[in-house]
Formats: C-alpha cells, structure tokens, sequence
C-alpha cells in the first residue's frame, strides 16, 4: 500500500508552496507497532512528492509522515495537496500541531478513498477543527 502526497498553503489568491519534496530530510515516517513504513521520493507530475510505502500486515494500526514546519496563519487559510494512493478505504487524517507538541487540530475523513491517479484535496480552515489538548484557545 501507498500514499503520495505533494502540497502547498494558500491564502486568496496566493499560494505559498511548503514544501516541494526536493529534499525529504525533514520527514520522518513512523508506525504503530508491527506496521512497516518506509519513505521515499516520487513525482507528481507537476514536481516531487513524498510517498510513504505502508504495510499494516495481520494488525490494526496507524502510519504517520510528519515533519516541523513553522507556520503564521492569515485570518482565512486553506491546505492545498494533491495525492493518490493504493490500498483499501482508510482512515485519512491531516493533523497540525502546536509549539508544545500537545496540542492538536485536524480534519478527519474516515473510510477514505484514495485516488489510483494525482487528485487535489483542499482543507479549508473551516474544515479543521480542534481535536484534542489542554489549551483554552481551540481556534
């Protein structure tokens, strides 16, 4: 099973690229235990991307790419990546961090799909909502 994914921020009518994937230094690819993970570098057709190769075997389980990337927010923002995948539907979570590292916002599509070819997705601000943490602050 794969998952590829390329990505960008934008803000009206500006797109702020975060990451373009030349270099994958920064990601770190993690698994539950007896999931297998692996990254690596791939093209999207339109420039690189990261694909993390997965494997959950006989168990339930999760398979993360994480990496830090500072962020300023403007007052209306929006997630653009393109992905496709292969695998059975599965849970898709995008997740954003605070400073701490304890607090968390997300968008959560369970049962996902993945595209076979590159499709943009688009995570609007209205579509992340806090998920869990101790601050008061849940914007």
């Amino acid at each position: 099973m794969l998952a590829c994914v390329a990505g960008a921020a934008e803000k009206a009518d500006q797109m702020r690229l975060l990451d373009g994937f030349d270099d994958l230094t920064p990601w770190k690819v993690s698994g539950s235990d007896e999931v297998k993970t692996r990254m690596r570098r791939a093209a999207d057709g339109e420039g690189g991307a990261l694909c993390m190769d997965y494997d959950f075997g006989r168990v339930s389980g999760y398979a993360v790419a994480a990496r830090e990337l500072p962020l300023e927010f403007p007052e209306n923002y929006e997630f653009v990546l393109r992905l496709r995948g292969e695998g059975p539907p599965n849970s898709l979570q995008f997740k954003l961090v605070d400073a701490t590292g304890e607090n968390v916002w997300w968008v959560h599509r369970p049962d996902y799909v993945f595209p076979r070819e590159w499709q943009e997705v688009r995570f609007k601000k209205r579509h992340v909502t806090f998920a869990w943490g101790p601050t008061a602050d849940r914007e």
